[in-house]
């Protein structure tokens, strides 16, 4: 029953941070929607910081999950691009919540040193991109002339602003993915 109420106030806590941000929640709304007193949250949970933590460590965790999957599963530096796209996109689709709670509130997670792990964890997945990246460039694959921090920025940003994007839901994350490989390794000219 613990592990249950502790999944609950999670979730309600996630739902409330991404729509209100973490700032304009009160651990007295987390409460009342998860069906705790508030004073009696903090038997699961120090403070409103520690529930953020939380559900940041898990989002973090996932995504090094599925790129440390990609690369191994790749044949290729186009392949290891190939399933990074896929893999930011399943996160985004998997954890909108998460996702929401980044993108909006960095500033507070910055101010609380709650960005730590994640820029730790971002400057891994990095690593992950431009090892690809540069491979890629190495093997001439990909061309030189666009330097690998470049490409991986620009994909890397429309990847997760596509979030926001009102087209995005008229796709299946695979077509979705196929469009944006489409477009960053082919181009956008028409080949004549």
């Amino acid at each position: 029953m613990g592990h249950d109420r502790r999944d609950a106030i999670l979730e309600v806590a996630a739902d409330l941070f991404a729509e209100k941000g973490i700032a304009a929640t009160t651990v007295r709304e987390i409460g009342d929607r998860a069906g705790v007193h508030s004073g009696s949250l903090y038997h699961w949970f120090k403070s409103k910081d520690a529930i953020v933590a939380e559900l940041m460590a898990d989002y973090l965790a996932d995504i090094h999950g599925r790129f440390a999957a990609a690369s191994a599963a790749a044949g290729s530096p186009r392949e290891a691009v190939e399933g990074f796209m896929g893999a930011t996109l399943a996160v985004i689709e998997d954890h909108p919540r998460p996702t929401a709670i980044y993108q909006q509130d960095r500033n507070y997670l910055r101010a609380r040193g709650l960005l730590t792990a994640v820029d730790e964890s971002s400057r891994g997945v990095r690593e992950y991109w431009l090892s690809a990246i540069e491979d890629g460039v190495a093997d001439g694959t990909f061309r030189d002339d666009v330097p690998a921090e470049t490409f991986y920025r620009a994909v890397r940003d429309a990847l997760w602003a596509s979030s926001h994007w009102p087209v995005r839901e008229q796709h299946t994350r695979e077509e979705f993915a196929a469009q944006m490989i489409r477009l960053f390794l082919h181009g956008y000219l028409a080949e004549r």
